[in-house]
């Protein structure tokens, strides 16, 4: 018999696989409960749009070929969307690929990424996956990015610096004015990432990446159809950057990664920018809601730029364990900085009452 854990490489057995939010069906198998919610995952409870689900229709057309292999038409409409040209962008199954493809053709096993901790866990398990390391630096006690140990930390090894903007899981925002003063000081050798997934969302002062892009040519851009625009399970995200490295990323991206499905659907969800008006009215709505319940419960949130938000609960594992005996699954992320915290993702009107009404119950 195949020994499996001899034949790895070094490192494979110290990884953990990336946990996802617990499943609605999970939770309803586990504790016998009918009525569930699910606000963990940072999704748009508010479905996609009309305009883009009615492309599925053509999709039928094209089951049973092949995809267009480079996406050429929903690269088109991303160009035409953002004013760039569409040698610029590159498609694929959600910033996973995205981020998976960026470490195939720039990281070596010498080389790393360095990211502000908390963030997006991805950034190093793909890394490590590809035998090297995401080097994590300390945000401030407010969990706002310090551009400062960032810059410090950088080293003639550091290949990415990856910035999640808004961040998750904070929901935190830095402006222009920090993030140029930062690209200023850096090394035009040294490649970053603005992983905009939550852009869409955004109320405050953000950089303008793509006309920053004209004086930077080592900054890109990750978004996604995910999120705001409704379409999680359609798994579809996009890099936009210089066009040498659009060029080297091809290379080694395989043919036909992103499916016909996702490049009919999102190239007509971009179009209807309407759709995505509502969403964050909506979304802001919730948000407000939220911070007004929360804070007559005496509890800390952290103001957010995104679609969640961290609310500090105290014992974040208990409330977590209370709130799915009610029905509402939540995430509970741990570590040193998020043991109190719980992250919500901000659900529909009837969604966030519930949620509250489960939450005062755990204070009880």
């Amino acid at each position: 018999m195949a020994d499996y854990k001899s034949l790895v490489w070094d490192g494979l057995l110290e990884l953990s696989a990336y946990v996802p939010g617990k499943p609605v069906k999970e939770l309803q198998r586990e504790l016998g409960i009918e009525k569930v919610i699910k606000l963990a995952s940072n999704e748009n409870p508010y479905g996609a749009s009309p305009k883009a689900l009615a492309a599925l229709k053509e999709y039928e057309k094209e089951i049973t070929r092949y995809p267009i292999g480079d996406s050429y038409y929903l690269r088109q409409e991303i160009a035409a969307f953002h004013n760039v040209d569409i040698d610029n962008i590159v498609c694929g199954a959600g910033s996973d690929e995205i981020i998976q493809l960026l470490y195939m053709a720039f990281l070596t096993s010498d080389t790393h990424a360095l990211a502000p901790s908390p963030s997006f866990s991805e950034y190093e398990l793909l890394a490590r996956g590809l035998k090297s390391n995401c080097r994590w630096v300390e945000t401030n006690s407010d969990f706002s990015i310090n551009f400062e140990n960032i810059l410090n930390a950088v080293n003639e090894k550091t290949r990415f610096i990856m910035l999640a903007n808004p961040n998750n899981p904070t929901g935190t925002l830095f402006g222009e004015k920090a993030f140029t003063d930062f690209m200023d000081k850096l090394s035009p050798d040294v490649l970053v990432v603005l992983d905009e997934a939550y852009i869409e969302f955004a109320e405050g002062d953000y950089p303008d990446v793509f006309a920053l892009m004209k004086k930077y040519n080592n900054l890109m851009t990750m978004r996604t159809f995910s999120k705001a625009y409704g379409l999680a399970s359609i798994r579809c995200g996009y890099l936009v950057a210089d066009k040498e490295c659009i060029s080297l990323i091809n290379r080694i991206r395989p043919p036909f990664n992103v499916n016909s499905a996702a490049q009919i659907i999102c190239a007509e969800a971009l179009k209807d920018q309407e759709h995505i008006k509502k969403v964050v009215a909506l979304n802001k709505a919730g948000k407000e809601y939220i911070y007004k319940e929360v804070a007559a419960m005496g509890l800390e949130y952290v103001k957010t730029d995104t679609n969640f938000m961290l609310i500090k609960v105290g014992d974040g594992k208990k409330v977590f364990d209370d709130l799915l005996k009610e029905g509402v699954i939540v995430r509970f992320l741990g570590g040193s900085r998020l043991k109190e915290y719980i992250r919500l993702s901000i659900g529909t009107e009837e969604e966030n009452k519930i949620f509250i009404n489960s939450l005062k119950k755990s204070f009880k």
